[in-house]
């Protein structure tokens, strides 16, 4: 395999801070991988928005990103409250995509056994108000759904 599409999707969060005098936020996520940003639309007065965004980068031996970085932020009139944030070596996207603790394996975005995954988010500073956790998916993205074990071969070679 050559370069091969790679989709990230942030589907949605939960339990999160309120950042408003409301008891809510206006969450919106924003994704950066390589030198590349992605940035969700904002959700209006909740703390459990659903976003269903995904973005789709190709990747390949000489072009694997080292992490993916997920910032939660609260969209406000003049500027931005920080909700919580997510650094996740790309080694371990699959770790957790069959509903297991660790053990997941490489696969199409599409396989009906590619599960999404929680994870909790952190604070940059003790002072930070942060809370909840956002439900992610990572897979392949090509027609032909190919086995985990090729997905297991390709992987292992471009995020030595």
């Amino acid at each position: 395999m050559t370069g091969i599409k790679f989709r990230i999707a942030l589907i949605c969060g939960r339990d999160l801070a309120a950042a408003d005098k409301t008891g809510f936020s206006d969450p919106y996520g924003v994704i950066r991988i390589n030198d590349k940003k992605y940035t969700t639309k904002h959700i209006n007065q909740t703390l459990n928005p659903e976003w269903n965004f995904h973005c789709d980068i190709t990747i390949s031996p000489s072009r694997a990103p080292k992490a993916i970085s997920v910032t939660l932020w609260d969209k406000d009139t003049f500027g931005r409250d920080f909700m919580g944030e997510l650094m996740l070596p790309f080694r371990n996207v699959f770790d957790r995509n069959q509903g297991e603790r660790v053990g997941g394996l490489p696969m199409n975005f599409n396989d009906p056994a590619n599960q999404a995954m929680w994870f909790t988010l952190n604070k940059r500073s003790e002072k930070d108000n942060v809370k909840g956790e956002v439900l992610m998916k990572f897979g392949f993205l090509e027609d032909t759904v190919r086995s985990p074990t090729e997905y297991a071969q390709y992987f292992d070679e471009i995020t030595r």
